[in-house]
């Protein structure tokens, strides 16, 4: 790997070029750049690039992967621009082959001259986390030391008093996104938080049009209608006017390759649904739909309230109908360091409706 004088370029000096910035650097055979402007992308191509987001003490440059499939030449204006962004916390995996096989069986649609839009894959947004096997981003004590970057967006640049980890989410927003300018759509995927289990789980603000629809394609078996968290890619993206949804794909630091298939699916339906694949394109393998019928629509969370801390364990699985369950019936069992407590009764359900 070599490193030109050009990466020390400010990066204010790279949004106001409005182009895209190749700083001159190779890393792994793949140019990288400060700052991506997608007319400069080749047409019917799958580009792949680095950008530095930030650096670490000492000045070790961060790297993240970007992934950019550009459709024909007037698909800038006429299709979509799609964000499929996943592992923003580092422990959380099965996002990262779904935009992965997407990418790879794009080529041909791509090529093909045929393809109406452009796609953006962000498959590992964290690989400080992903390194750690951790879910935050580490970073010296007076910057953070552990931050959650899913609640920093759409960031601080150094220039203007941020940290490492805030200048990071500003160079993401701004240099990849264009601060909305090469994204109308987006999706990003996580798992839901280490220790905890559950399906295949969408937070929406159905508020903003088109965030109801981009939920049900995805045909999860919750859609939490949810008014975001500040700070997180989705809520930054919806306040920002951009259709977007978060999108769990069930248990941390384990690949479920069942949940993985139906996000990918959940990818080619959208895919569709926005016109941006050619006429007569079949998507790779078999793709299934399996509806709604069985699916939820959560409206709260409800909180297990114990007097003494121990270690849980669940007595019910993910989707079990806890509605049926009656007053008085187990489902959990704490262990404490010399006794167990039976968790009974409807105080412990998920409130649902629909």
């Amino acid at each position: 790997m070599k490193f030109s004088a050009v990466s020390l370029l400010a990066i204010g000096a790279a949004v106001a070029s409005a182009q895209t910035n190749f700083t001159g650097d190779v890393l792994q055979g793949y140019p990288v750049i400060e700052y991506l402007d997608l007319n400069d992308v080749p047409a019917n191509t799958i580009s792949r690039f680095w950008i530095s987001p930030a650096e670490a003490q000492g000045g070790s440059p961060y790297f993240l992967p970007i992934l950019v499939a550009r459709g024909s030449e007037e698909s800038l204006e006429s299709g979509r621009r799609l964000s499929l962004s996943a592992s923003i916390h580092g422990d959380e995996l099965n996002g990262i082959p779904v935009v992965q096989r997407v990418f790879a069986a794009l080529e041909d649609a791509v090529s093909s001259g045929n393809f109406n839009g452009t796609v953006i894959g962000l498959p590992t947004q964290n690989p400080n986390g992903n390194i750690l096997n951790q879910r935050n981003f580490f970073s010296s004590t007076n910057n953070g030391f552990w931050t959650n970057l899913n609640r920093v967006f759409p960031g601080t640049s150094i220039i203007d008093g941020g940290s490492i980890a805030t200048s990071y989410a500003y160079t993401v927003w701004n240099n990849v996104w264009g601060n909305t300018s090469n994204v109308d759509i987006a999706v990003d995927f996580h798992t839901l938080s280490t220790g905890a289990n559950g399906p295949l789980w969408a937070y929406a603000d159905v508020r903003l049009d088109g965030v109801q629809r981009l939920a049900e394609l995805a045909e999860p078996d919750v859609i939490k209608i949810d008014p975001g968290e500040p700070g997180s890619i989705e809520t930054t993206w919806v306040e920002s006017g951009v259709p977007a949804i978060t999108l769990e794909i069930g248990p941390a630091k384990s690949w479920n390759q069942t949940l993985i298939k139906r996000s990918e699916e959940f990818v080619w339906r959208l895919l569709s649904d926005l016109a941006m694949l050619p006429e007569n394109y079949t998507a790779p393998d078999e793709t299934t739909s399996i509806g709604l019928e069985n699916s939820y629509r959560a409206t709260n969370f409800s909180t297990v309230v114990v007097t003494r801390s121990g270690w849980v364990q669940m007595d019910v699985v993910p989707l079990q109908d806890v509605e049926e369950v009656s007053q008085g019936s187990l489902l959990f069992t704490k262990h404490m360091i010399l006794t167990s407590h039976l968790g009974t009764g409807s105080r412990h359900r998920l409130q649902f409706v629909g």
